[in-house]
């Protein structure tokens, strides 16, 4: 019995693993369809910015009329600094899309891997009861019952591991965005009132970095989200979109007001990442809570397994 026993236990793993990666993958297809839309679309409006940029750095008529106005290098700089940001955003989507791609990929092994398991975890149920029938117990229909339900426990309690992993990775790389942000605007006060160059390069280090951290955040805020739908939450509220962060500015628009304007998204993108990272922690006391619970009602299961597994009753 000892060797059913281990191989049910093992099974169980398999079947609570397998229904997590069946949950997950129908949140991945979904999360891919809408990424690679989105990233077509972005792909389409970075293309026609570069076009813009292109068409006044050439012989076209716009830099002929640009010329004559004599407004052509602030036209350009404007053209340019859209197609950076143009050039951001699709990149910061398409790296989502290609985390979601190798999830996909990830998750469809492990799946091929697991493939069977179902059967053979009943077999050995059926097995296991055979057993205590034929030993003469009467509770062979309540062991599988328990055995059952501690299958689906233990699917919970993986699901919420994996969950709160996630979110404190997340949470991790919120704090770092937020440090970066007001790095950044501290120096973005400095610089309001300076023409140093050595000024301009710190300030938008800290853009940069933050920017570079920001994206790392949208996909762990993805893999959060993902993890908290198979947990059963929404996963709402936890994709924050990042227009901003782009190191155009002062290069372009050397003037008072354009550092006021960058300061002042820096300084939204500041309340943003605050906010993101307040629902981080609600979303992890939630899990937590949820962990503490489904543990409680796991030691319940197994006690009263070890009761009908040793009394027969």
């Amino acid at each position: 019995m000892d060797n059913i026993d281990g191989t049910i236990r093992a099974l169980r793993e398999d079947i609570a693993r397998l229904g997590m990666l069946r949950t997950r993958l129908q949140n991945l297809y979904a999360q891919r369809d809408e990424l690679a839309a989105r990233e077509a679309e972005l792909a389409e409006i970075a293309e026609n910015e570069a076009d813009d940029v292109r068409r006044l750095e050439g012989r076209s008529l716009a830099r002929y009329f640009y010329s004559l106005t004599g407004s052509l290098d602030e036209r350009l700089s404007r053209e340019a600094a859209e197609a950076r940001e143009a050039a951001v955003r699709h990149d910061a989507v398409e790296s989502q899309l290609t985390d979601v791609e190798d999830a996909i990929e990830s998750a469809e092994a492990e799946l091929r891997r697991l493939s069977g398991c179902e059967q053979r975890y009943e077999a050995a149920l059926e097995r296991r009861a055979a057993e205590m029938k034929a030993a003469g117990a009467p509770g062979a229909g309540r062991l599988v019952e328990l055995e059952r339900r501690e299958a689906e426990l233990e699917r919970r309690r993986k699901e919420i591991d994996e969950a709160l992993a996630a979110g404190k990775a997340a949470e991790s790389m919120a704090l770092g965005v937020v440090d970066s942000l007001s790095s950044a605007s501290t120096w973005g006060v400095v610089d309001m009132f300076s023409d140093s160059f050595f000024t301009d390069m710190i300030k938008y280090g800290h853009i940069d970095e933050a920017q570079s951290s920001i994206e790392a955040l949208q996909r762990q805020l993805r893999r959060f989200g993902t993890e908290l739908r198979d947990v059963g939450e929404t996963g709402r509220g936890l994709n924050i979109e990042i227009d901003g962060f782009l190191t155009f500015a002062d290069y372009f628009f050397d003037s008072f007001f354009v550092d006021m304007a960058v300061n002042s998204r820096i300084e939204q993108a500041a309340r943003e990442a605050d906010a993101v990272l307040a629902r981080i922690h609600g979303a992890l006391s939630s899990l937590e809570a949820m962990r503490s619970d489904t543990e409680a009602e796991a030691r319940r299961v197994d006690a009263e397994y070890e009761r009908v597994l040793t009394a027969g009753i």
